[in-house]
């Protein structure tokens, strides 16, 4: 009987030991609101925090200039915060052709939008609009972006429907890229435009839906302006309605 209650009692030590372990790890996955245990979706909470134009992980707001929220790779930052610094220190003195902002020879505009006139060398502008385009592809929840000024309006016809963009306040004469995106999925191009020279769309065709290829989730319409890198949303449409 001593080596059975000896036994008993060694197992149901290990056991709370176990327990405390567990309840160890859940305690770090758990966050305690309001007195109520609940489990934290890492995306969510992210956005929560940083807003809606939160970035993937890995990933960090350029800030090449204020509003700058491209993301990119951290040392890309650094680098761009370099770059600022030494912008003075790469232009013509007594300026050029180009005005006061002229760069030295070796030099040019940095262009992360059009008016950044910061000097670097000719591989960082490259780089600046490499991010600018892959800016929906960087974001958390590009879905959670707020309105901008363009509209998306989608007519339905018997094979799907078609998409039409209006809209201003884009670069003129600049690329346009459309993106859809669902909870759940990452985001997909569907098309690219043009502005006008003041900067607008009215109302031009940029993709056909197909209904044969039937989705029922409603996607939000991703609008990047690519020479600037400003990501907005159109609203919402069925890009595979129902036939």
């Amino acid at each position: 009987m001593r080596i059975k209650r000896a036994q008993t009692g060694e197992i149901a030590s290990r056991g709370r030991v176990l327990q405390r372990r567990w309840l160890g790890r859940v305690t770090v996955a758990l966050a305690v609101v309001g007195g109520t245990m609940t489990v934290a979706a890492p995306a969510d909470s992210a956005v929560n925090q940083f807003g809606p134009h939160t970035c993937k992980q890995g990933s960090v707001w350029r800030e090449a200039f204020s509003g700058d929220l491209v993301c990119v790779a951290p040392g890309v930052r650094g680098e761009t915060r370099t770059e600022n610094a030494l912008g003075p220190s790469r232009r013509q003195p007594g300026g050029g052709p180009f005005g006061p902002d002229t760069c030295k020879q070796g030099f040019v505009w940095r262009e992360a939008r059009p008016s950044d006139h910061v000097c670097v060398p000719p591989s960082s502008r490259d780089r600046a609009r490499g991010d600018n385009a892959s800016a929906v592809m960087r974001l958390a929840n590009p879905s959670a972006i707020p309105r901008g000024s363009v509209q998306i309006t989608t007519v339905r016809h018997q094979l799907g429907g078609d998409l039409f963009a209006s809209g201003s306040s884009l670069t003129p004469n600049g690329r346009v890229q459309f993106w859809s995106a669902a909870p759940g999925l990452p985001a997909s191009q569907l098309s690219t435009l043009t502005a006008n020279s003041g900067g607008g769309l009215s109302r031009q065709w940029f993709y056909r839906t197909n209904c044969r290829v039937h989705d029922p989730r409603e996607e939000t319409v991703i609008v990047l302006d690519a020479a600037s890198g400003t990501v907005t949303t159109g609203g919402t449409t069925r890009v595979h309605p129902r036939c």
